[in-house]
């Protein structure tokens, strides 16, 4: 779960000149074409190496084509511009986790990102272990995934075992 880390210590949101800086950048970067593709979108220097990346393009790609239209980018950058705000940091962090869009964080669905963001080489049974550790530890109504409250106590929790490690 400490993969969240680079979406939960974001403070502020992109500005308006960010936003449209942004913008022209991914107009380029799409090579004068009304769509970016997945891999022009991996070549964005402040988003190379997010590890959520994949996933973020995939919520934004509302056909499913492998490509990103203009309502598609700008429903991005919108969602990118609300992230000033700690409880829209938690619902975008939220989604990123939900891959099947039902409302909860299934334990399918943390495998899958734990897999997809698994940078430390851990085994298939020691991912499995994370998971079964954390649904025990915040499905507390026991219906075997996270809710959206559940999954913003896992968040809350894991933010606050930074910031104490941080203090020492």
């Amino acid at each position: 779960m400490g993969n969240l880390q680079s979406l939960d210590n974001r403070q502020a949101g992109l500005s308006k000149a960010e936003l449209e800086r942004m913008e022209r950048r991914l107009k380029r970067l799409g090579r004068g074409e009304k769509e970016l593709a997945r891999s022009d979108f991996q070549m964005i220097p402040e988003l190379a190496g997010n590890p959520f990346l994949p996933r973020i393009f995939e919520m934004y790609d509302t056909d499913g084509d492998g490509y990103m239209g203009a309502a598609d980018l700008r429903a991005l950058l919108e969602s990118l511009t609300r992230l000033a705000n700690e409880e829209e940091r938690y619902h975008f962090a939220f989604r990123i986790y939900d891959a099947d869009d039902d409302g909860f964080v299934s334990r399918a669905d943390l495998l899958r990102q734990l897999t997809a963001t698994n940078r430390r080489g851990l085994s298939s049974a020691q991912l499995e272990q994370i998971v079964s550790h954390t649904l025990a530890a915040y499905d507390t109504d026991g219906d075997g995934q996270l809710s959206f409250q559940e999954f913003r106590a896992l968040l809350s929790a894991s933010s606050t075992e930074r910031n104490k490690s941080l203090a020492f």
